[in-house]
């Protein structure tokens, strides 16, 4: 049986629904296969260039968590690269979505990747304020035909719990047509849901949180297609 060994990517705070949802996901997929995870969380700003290879001493996989702004965006984005660098199985959920999609944009796509939720007046930013912010909201989400996703999910569209007022700015879009990025689910206005890099093993972002799906006892499939890559 493999050594699966999650580094956890954020800020814990056990208030949020988010988290919970994280460790309540682990608990179930142990419960279902009989595999543990072994987990630790980082925080964002305790993670500098120079201790990356010891934070992931051992592990398998990274799961960037929902709660940005995280206490250091540098700290984040540097995660997430080394993750992508060294093909470790990958999964951002909510401000790891986006912050995954920064990292790629700044340091494969030499573009400038800001968010508007921690710089109001960056210029072309990557990341924008939605139109109608999904605070503690659900909405259905739309896998492309014959994607990576749908194929996980099952079907063709699901309903998702989102906690969420960025998104990726839809004139962007047309940045990721020839990279190894591609949107492969979208909600009903098209707007992009989910992200994956066709490259690698495991390598998924998803705006929504599908760990929420735990706390009613449900493993998502994301989630459990997730930790099986471990």
């Amino acid at each position: 049986m493999k050594n699966k060994h999650l580094v956890l990517i954020g800020e814990r705070n056990v208030a949020r629904r988010g988290h919970q949802g994280i460790e309540a996901s682990l608990v179930l997929y142990q419960r279902i296969t009989g595999e543990e995870v072994r987990y630790t969380w980082v925080r964002s700003d305790g993670i500098s260039t120079t201790n990356l290879p010891e934070i992931f001493a051992g592990a398998t996989g990274a799961w960037c968590v929902p709660g940005s702004p995280y206490a250091s965006t540098e700290g984040a984005i540097n995660a997430i690269r080394y993750a992508r660098e060294n093909h470790l199985s990958f999964l951002g959920t909510c401000g790891g979505f986006q912050h995954a999609l920064m990292e790629y944009c700044a340091n494969v796509l030499n573009k400038s990747a800001g968010h508007q939720e921690m710089d109001a007046n960056a210029q072309d930013p990557l990341i924008v304020k939605l139109s109608c912010p999904l605070i503690e909201a659900q909405a259905s989400v739309h896998a492309t035909p014959e994607s990576a996703y749908e194929k996980i999910l099952g079907a063709k569209s699901s309903i998702e719990e989102f906690h969420c007022s960025y998104g990726v700015a839809p004139t962007f879009e047309p940045l990721f047509a020839d990279s190894e990025i591609e949107f492969i689910a979208r909600d009903d206005a098209r707007q992009v849901r989910v992200f994956r890099h066709k490259h690698r093993a495991f390598f998924f972002g998803s705006l929504f949180q599908p760990e929420r799906r735990s706390l009613q006892g449900t493993l998502h499939p994301l989630v459990h297609a997730f930790l099986d890559s471990l």
